[in-house]
This record gives C-alpha cells, structure tokens and sequence, in this order.
C-alpha cells in the first residue's frame, strides 16, 4: 500500500473513531526523541524476505503453526510461548516479556499513537533497539508501513518486505464491542484491499 493511499484510509480511521492526528504525531516525535540511536533502519525487515511467514494475532488459540517464520502482533504474546522472529506492538504488553523478547533476538517493532505515550516512556529506556512506526506521516526512521491495529500492521509488513507467503493465526474481526469492534472492522477492511485476508485460515 503507497504512502498516499494509506494516508487516505488513515483520515476516515480517525474521522470514524474520534482520534487526534495531533495526538499521533505527537506520540511519533516522542518516540523518535525517546528511541535516539535506538533506532533502527527498516532495512533489518529485509529479513522476511521469501519466507512464509505466520502472523499470530490475538484470539490465537493454540492452532498448529507450520511457518517457520513467525511474526506475533500485540496481545497474541498472552497465547503463545514460542520466541517470534518479530513482535509487532503498540507496548500494551508486559514490559519484562518484551524486553525477554530482544535479549532471544527477536526484532521488535514499537507504534506510535496517541493514547500510548505513557507506554512510550516506560518501555523504550528498557530496551535496545526497534523498529519504530507510526500511523500519520513518518519521518526520519519514524516509518508508516500501513495498518491500524497490531495484527493488520503486522500482516502489511510481512507483504512489504517481501513475504512468499503469509498465513493469518487468531484473527477474529468480531470479537469485541464497541471502539474495539471498530478497530476490528477497520482491520478486517486493510487485509482485505491488500489482498491478505484471502490467504487466511
């Protein structure tokens, strides 16, 4: 998905949900300052490259995973025990498993957004290095690969460097109400224009 395009589905988002670009951007220069030379280059995503690669998202349920390649989204780290090639987060997670993560090698990649700044300052002095992204206009190595919520964003990243394949695991689109069902339709409607969703099980 182009920059512009993504742009496009990025203002009726927040038209729909209420949100603040303001807020976004701010939460995208914060996490900029915060990460410093923490920062790294999206060049290390290169890695997805040709894989088939399983994106677990958060109503996983213990399904067999035949991927080798494994990239978990958020709150799918509740449900899994393995260690992902890369974690996709906007940091609504336990800070000591996302630091377990880095210390197995896994590459994490942090979100920026409005309502998550205080996660921002408690969990980026306590790691190393990440990924980080945003939902409004990038900068520097602030990135928008696309996506809204963990699980779309992290399906877009695997088709964005290059992914042979991708398989979809605890991605539920009406389990839940309200701003979060929402955020589930939105979801549902990026994998299905990016041609993802199809691919699923």
């Amino acid at each position: 998905m182009e920059l512009s395009e993504w742009l496009k589905i990025y203002e009726k988002i927040i038209s729909d949900l209420g949100f603040s670009r303001e807020k976004d951007e701010e939460a995208a220069k914060l996490i900029a300052t915060l990460g410093g030379r923490k920062l790294l280059n999206c060049e290390v995503l290169n890695c997805i490259k040709g894989k088939e690669v399983a994106v677990i998202g958060g109503a996983y349920e213990g399904e067999e995973i035949r991927e080798n390649f494994v990239i978990t989204a958020g709150k799918a780290l509740e449900r899994v025990k393995l260690i992902p090639k890369i974690h996709v987060t906007d940091l609504e997670e336990e800070v000591d498993r996302i630091v377990e993560l880095e210390k197995n090698g896994c590459i994490l990649v942090f979100h920026a957004h409005g309502d998550n700044m205080d996660r921002i300052r408690g969990i980026v002095p306590k790691v190393k290095s990440f990924v980080a992204t945003t939902q409004s206009k990038p900068f520097d190595r602030v990135y928008n690969f696309g996506g809204f919520t963990d699980g779309d964003r992290a399906a877009l990243i695997a088709k964005r460097f290059g992914a042979k394949n991708i398989v979809l695991y605890g991605f539920d689109f009406d389990k839940g109400e309200g701003i979060k069902l929402k955020k589930l339709k939105w979801a549902k409607k990026i994998l299905e224009l990016e041609g993802i969703l199809d691919a699923s099980r």
